[in-house]
């Protein structure tokens, strides 16, 4: 069964579509699910001590940035702003900072007191930072130096390869220079004993030819 609709008094304004003449569980505007409705600008003057000011705000958001720390029940700690303190009154330090709390309720009676300063916090991060990056700088200079070294090695490796291939080379020229020197001393001496030969051949024949005239 469909609920009956009954119609609203007069002077009631829908605060969805600022239209009178219907309830705003029934508003056009929310069954076809239009969530582009501007909000009204607040007419709240923020109030300095009681309201947070934009730099309030600002911070805020800086400290909600912070991992949360585990408390000394072993729970992640809550972030919140000091606005009072029993012990130290209206002279307390911690008056208007960020401090880490435990998380559990006032009225529980495990509750620990765990109170870290968040700006503790922010410095550990802040300084975890800075050691990551001096590590990957460090990293970085390493790698740098190992190719260094492989490009030197390398280097040294080819010019050690290029001076075997000369004395190689340089091998190989004086064992021609010597095979040559060798060829040209036994064709020396061929020539020589051909000449020996031609000399005793020759003077066999003078001395055959003096005995025939005898």
């Amino acid at each position: 069964t469909k609920r009956k609709e009954s119609t609203p008094p007069d002077g009631y304004v829908c605060r969805l579509c600022s239209v009178p003449g219907h309830w705003i569980q029934v508003c056009p505007t929310k069954k076809t699910g239009d969530k582009k409705r501007k909000r009204k600008p607040s007419d709240h003057v923020p109030v300095p001590g009681k309201d947070p000011s934009p730099e309030d705000v600002a911070e805020a958001q800086k400290m909600q940035e912070i991992p949360p720390p585990k408390c000394f029940c072993g729970e992640t700690s809550r972030l919140n702003k000091v606005k009072r303190s029993k012990a130290g009154g209206d002279n307390s330090r911690a008056l208007g900072k960020y401090f880490f709390f435990c998380s559990k309720k006032r009225d529980d009676e495990t509750q620990c007191r765990f109170a870290r300063p968040a700006d503790l916090e922010l410095n550990k991060m802040k300084a975890r930072a800075g050691n990551k990056a001096a590590q990957k700088k460090t990293e970085q200079e390493e790698s740098a130096q190992k190719k260094k070294e492989t490009k030197q090695i390398k280097k040294a490796k080819v010019e050690q390869s290029e001076k075997k291939k000369q004395v190689e080379v340089a091998a190989e020229g004086d064992d021609d220079d010597s095979s040559s020197s060798s060829g040209s001393s036994s064709s020396s001496d061929e020539e020589s004993e051909g000449e020996a030969k031609k000399k005793d051949s020759s003077d066999s024949d003078s001395s055959s030819s003096d005995d025939d005239e005898e």
